[in-house]
């Protein structure tokens, strides 16, 4: 059925059907003008985010599932980012009128999978239609007992990067080369929790169009190298800080580009930084892609973005090891320090050069 031959009011006396909550600090939650959250005695942090057809998402790769998961994920990892637990939802959703049910449900399904992930409850917003192009936000409020902000790093702090980066965008250089076959093998793929495959089938290669082939001895690329880089884009989880929080200077999660990132903490803080190259965390299935498709995975790493990695420093005499997250195991990785001015980058041989800023800017360039 038709979104149109629904409307709005079935659909969110649906929305309010599937997701009602138990919480007991939402006094009034979906159904009112607006929802009524009780006070509490932290600090109360506050983010949005929106996800644009065309701009965000390629829906030639990407299913509804992913669509929904990912808003909730980039959301919440502002959170994470700022020290803080995320508590409620709001979502506000545009779609075509002539969309099919299946594929709004589908979305509510990734949303609601991410919402268990990270234990947000679903307190309100909006639905409407649009006329073209799908335009979907999510606004997240969370709770910290201390919060962590760009502005806090001083020279002598070392810099911090979580898990691996260049990841996901190194899984968007395979989605967009991927045969119309190969993508709709993606799109029909669910994954859940934090990276289970749910899926009867066995994928041994993906298909790669000739024209745009990275290889000239192969068209195809292994599943199980591209499968983790591609599951990073679609589909990422936001890094739990609780523990960073207790001992981190500054802090900012990865979503377009590790130094463009990193420069934003360095402008905030009136710092500069010195960031050695070869310490840079990169996954293998990343490197061997890259140069699969002769990509330069140090470009990946420090300019592709969307890994939602958290960028922290913290004073040197805290050593940060492997640790549990609530998530999955967290590495940490110290990948240079803060310096009182000038932006440095050091290579593998010691050569010093100045680190240019580049990464994903809205009505901007890189680089």
């Amino acid at each position: 059925m038709k979104l149109r031959q629904i409307g709005e009011l079935k659909l969110l006396q649906e929305v309010r059907k599937k997701f009602s909550s138990t919480d007991s600090s939402i006094i009034v939650g979906i159904g009112d003008d607006a929802a009524v959250i009780a006070p509490q005695k932290e600090k109360i942090l506050v983010t949005t985010d929106m996800m644009n057809e065309g701009i965000h998402f390629d829906l030639s790769f990407t299913s509804p599932f992913h669509l929904g998961f990912k808003l909730v994920s980039v959301n919440v990892s502002d959170i994470f980012a700022m020290g803080g637990r995320p508590k409620h939802l709001f979502l506000d959703i545009a779609m075509k009128k002539d969309e099919d049910e299946n594929t709004f449900w589908k979305m509510y399904e990734g949303i609601f999978s991410a919402m268990n992930i990270y234990g947000v409850s679903l307190v309100g917003g909006d639905l409407c239609a649009a006329e073209n192009d799908m335009v979907l936000s999510a606004t997240i409020i969370g709770a910290g007992d201390k919060t962590i902000t760009r502005s806090g790093a001083s020279p002598g702090d070392k810099i911090y990067v979580t898990g691996t980066v260049g990841d996901s965008a190194c899984g968007l250089e395979i989605l967009k080369r991927l045969t119309d076959e190969s993508k709709e093998i993606i799109k029909n793929l669910e994954y859940w929790s934090i990276g289970v495959l749910k899926s009867k089938d066995i994928i041994e290669k993906l298909y790669f169009h000739h024209s745009i082939t990275p290889s000239p001895y192969s068209n195809t690329i292994d599943w199980n190298i591209a499968e983790p880089l591609i599951r990073r884009h679609l589909m990422p989880v936001a890094r739990d800080s609780a523990e960073i929080a207790n001992y981190a200077t500054s802090m900012i999660d990865i979503s377009d580009g590790l130094f463009i990132d990193l420069c934003r903490i360095c402008d905030e803080s009136n710092v500069g930084a010195r960031v050695y190259l070869n310490k840079i965390p990169m996954s293998d299935e990343m490197k061997k892609t890259a140069e699969i498709m002769k990509l330069d995975p140090i470009h990946l790493a420090t300019s592709g973005g969307e890994d939602y990695e958290l960028l922290f420093t913290a004073p040197p005499e805290i050593k940060f090891e492997i640790r549990n997250s609530k998530f999955e195991i967290l590495k940490t990785t110290c990948i240079g320090e803060i310096i009182e001015k000038d932006r440095i980058v050091v290579d593998k041989s010691g050569k010093e050069s100045a680190l240019k800023t580049e990464g994903y800017q809205h009505f901007g360039t890189s680089g």
